[in-house]
């Protein structure tokens, strides 16, 4: 599935219920360009918190005369089935539209799912926010009417096509080897969330021979060594390949034999405190007089 083809979409809630859905926002990218956008006033049959009309400024006069929410998604439905559908908060829009599919026992289409807030804070990490406002200013994406659904579409849109086209994504799989995170999907109505996967790289350390036969002076030969962090030129295990073809021996966990850590993101974790458990033991060693160096990508691949 190409990326730059989805469709974003954002609710706004009567309540803190999540199938009080009250408006809905859809904007259809094809190509990378937005070819067309909705918006939908929904009748959720509940009633309106006086916080969430704060928030988005609907109330229960202006929907009325609105479709109720299965109204609506079987009159879209054609239009969205196969879709990338994209939000900003998934863990809320994506279980708002589950649930409203449970309580009208409507047959959904077939949909896989991401989200930029989730793609964002693996591309970019160390923000200090990644609400849809923050990183709207963060990016020069111009946000008109915060929590209008329509306009939060086209936000999440803008984000959609920012984050793939600077860091070159088009599809699932360079989605995956960059970021680690899954789509989620719904098929029949069983809806699972887009998924991030907590351990970036699992590389078989064991499985990767320790060259034997080379130079006996160079500074990775016989030295161990534990990756941690995010690395922005190798793969973990391209790392490791060229530790051991030095007659390095790459290690999953630092111990008492550790010589070296490479740490992946180095700036944003020594600058900016982002720190690892790998990395603060790792400190504290250091402190306590073991000799154990810290160095980034760039020292490694000078010093290979």
């Amino acid at each position: 599935m190409i990326i730059r083809d989805f469709v974003a979409f954002d609710f706004e809630t009567a309540n803190r219920n999540r199938h009080s859905i009250c408006s809905v926002g859809m904007v259809f990218v094809k190509n990378g360009k937005i070819e067309d956008s909705l918006y939908q006033l929904i009748n959720p049959e509940e009633e309106f918190d006086d916080f969430n009309i704060s928030i988005h400024g609907i109330n229960k006069e202006d929907v009325k005369e609105a479709p109720t929410f299965d109204y609506f998604y079987n009159s879209i439905k054609n239009r969205i089935e196969n879709k990338m559908m994209v939000a900003h908060n998934l863990s809320f829009d994506g279980y708002a539209l589950r649930d409203n599919l449970i309580r009208y026992e409507i047959k959904s289409a077939y949909h896989q799912f991401l989200c930029t807030y989730q793609l964002s804070r693996r591309i970019i990490p160390g923000l200090p926010s990644y609400q849809l406002n923050s990183l709207c200013n963060r990016l020069g994406i111009e946000l008109t009417n915060h929590h209008h659904a329509l306009d939060d579409a086209k936000a999440c849109a803008y984000v959609m096509l920012k984050l793939t086209t600077d860091f070159q994504i088009t599809n699932l799989e360079e989605l995956y080897g960059k970021t680690k995170i899954r789509p989620g999907e719904i098929v029949q109505s069983n809806y699972r969330s887009s998924f991030v996967d907590k351990y970036p790289e699992r590389v078989d350390f064991k499985k990767i021979k320790i060259a034997t036969d080379t130079d006996p002076n160079h500074p990775f030969f016989g030295k161990n060594m534990v990756f941690t962090g995010k690395l922005k030129f190798l793969s973990r295990k391209k790392a490791a390949e060229l530790l051991a073809a030095r007659g390095g021996i790459p290690q999953n966990n630092i111990t008492s034999t550790t010589n070296y850590i490479l740490l992946g993101d180095f700036k944003e974790a020594m600058i900016k405190g982002n720190k690892s458990s790998k990395l603060k033991r790792a400190e504290s060693m250091i402190r306590e007089g073991k000799n154990l160096k810290i160095i980034s990508e760039e020292d490694f691949m000078r010093m290979l």
